[in-house]
């Protein structure tokens, strides 16, 4: 008996390696393409983590570009009030670039915001205009009453618009 098992060995190892050499292979190929599911569903959530992070600097980012404008168009409002032409026509043409870097950054989806953005400038543009033209005839006659309504009017809607993108809004309620 001993010499019969004996020699089925001697003759069908081969066989044998091979069959457990197959349930082997096959018993790490499972395991791989499992490893390689986990590895897939946690790049998935690490990209979802990293967009996620990246939209709330953005916001974060926009929010205190809105600040800065509106401290600006105060800026340029006290200027008015002591009839500092110049200067307040400098401080346009900076407001009126910070206007266009917040529009650039701002997400394709968000076309209100873009265009209350965009028609800000336009109204920003239109008062530089009117006061760099002032300078030029040297009359410096401008009345800042009107100049000042618009700008009041434009810090209001970027203060809106500050808020609604701004600190403290639930994920989800984004504009």
């Amino acid at each position: 008996m001993i010499a019969i098992r004996m020699d089925f060995w001697s003759t069908n190892w081969g066989d044998v390696a091979t069959i457990i050499g197959v349930a082997v292979s096959l018993i790490g190929l499972a395991l791989a393409i499992r490893v390689a599911h986990g590895a897939r569903s946690a790049s998935q959530a690490a990209s979802k983590a990293a967009r996620a992070a990246r939209d709330q600097i953005s916001s974060h980012l926009q929010t205190v570009d809105l600040q800065r404008a509106i401290g600006l168009i105060q800026l340029v409002k006290t200027l008015h009030d002591n009839r500092q032409w110049a200067a307040a026509a400098e401080h346009y043409q900076t407001l009126r670039e910070m206007l266009t870097g917040i529009i650039v950054r701002c997400p394709e989806g968000a076309t209100d915001v873009r265009n209350r953005l965009a028609a800000a400038r336009t109204e920003i543009m239109l008062m530089e205009d009117a006061i760099r033209e002032s300078i030029a005839q040297s009359d410096g006659t401008q009345d800042q009453s009107p100049m000042n309504r618009k700008l009041n009017r434009i810090q209001s809607d970027l203060e809106e618009l500050a808020s609604a993108i701004g600190f403290g809004t639930q994920q989800g309620e984004r504009i």
